[in-house]
């Protein structure tokens, strides 16, 4: 009798332990993740991208700048760019994020000198746990002739956050021929 119900406990286990191995893990388009890749190259390598995050600046009514996260290879990019003629960035130009629990973040600028207004940031793990972890209250960035002032909305932080997880998980797909 008492081998019957070891044998009988052990058949409910593997019969268990099936189930959860026969669980599907989630894949990128079922949790929603609006990821683009195409077969463009930025610097000669592939390239994916989430959708813009368009930002007003501070007590401006027609001044704009955009930030946008990618991926290439396996490393995570912040892009920020002001649309506003003649902004000239330097290299290691501080982007300081101001979180609502009142920390303050800096990303330095990693691209080029340019007076395109553009930026570019390679995002560390470190960067990535704090950007989650975070609800950003305003961004400040710094430029040759003026300073510019962001304050991203819950729906931006959300978003910020979402597109993040998406593109740690994203992998990079392979040309097509």
């Amino acid at each position: 009798m008492n081998l019957l119900k070891i044998l009988l406990a052990i058949i409910v286990l593997f019969i268990a332990s099936n189930r959860v191995k026969a669980q599907k893990i989630p894949v990128l388009s079922e949790i929603n993740c609006p990821i683009t890749q195409n077969d463009l190259l930025l610097s000669g390598k592939l390239f994916a991208s989430a959708p813009p995050i368009l930002l007003r600046v501070f007590n401006e009514d027609s001044e704009y700048a955009v930030l946008q996260l990618g991926k290439r290879k396996s490393s995570l990019y912040l892009y920020f760019k002001i649309f506003t003629d003649n902004v000239c960035v330097k290299q290691e130009q501080p982007l300081e994020l101001y979180f609502k629990n009142g920390d303050t973040y800096i990303l330095k600028n990693s691209f080029a000198v340019n007076c395109d207004g553009t930026a570019v940031m390679e995002l560390t793990g470190a960067d990535i746990k704090k950007l989650n972890a975070n609800t950003i209250n305003s961004i400040r960035f710094y430029t040759l002739k003026k300073d510019y002032e962001f304050s991203p909305s819950a729906a931006d932080n959300q978003n910020l956050k979402h597109y993040l997880n998406c593109l740690k998980v994203y992998k990079i797909r392979k040309k097509q021929r």
